[in-house]
C-alpha cells in the first residue's frame, strides 16, 4: 500500500517532465523489493503444495491406472 502511495505522488508531476536518477532508483528498489516478496511467497506456496497436493494427485493417478488394468485383466480368456 505504502508503495502504491509512493508511487502516486510520484506521478502527480506533469507527465512530459522526466524522472530523475533519484525518483528511478527509488522507483527500482521498490519495484525490486516487492518481487523478491513475491518470490518468496510463490516458492513458499509451491512447497506446500507439492507437499499437500502432489501426494494426492499420484494417489488418485495410481487409483486410475489400476482400475484400468483391473478391467484389462478381466478380458484376458480364461
Amino acid at each position: 500500500m505504502a508503495t502504491a502511495s509512493a508511487l502516486f505522488l510520484l506521478a502527480c508531476g506533469s507527465q512530459s517532465t522526466p524522472i530523475d536518477a533519484d525518483t528511478r532508483t527509488r522507483i527500482d528498489s521498490i519495484a525490486n523489493a516487492q518481487i523478491a516478496k513475491a518470490q518468496l511467497e510463490h516458492d513458499s506456496l509451491c512447497k506446500a503444495a507439492r507437499i499437500t497436493q502432489l501426494p494426492l494427485l499420484v494417489d488418485s493417478i495410481k487409483k486410475v491406472r489400476l482400475h484400468e488394468i483391473e478391467e484389462q485383466l478381466k478380458t484376458i480368456p480364461k
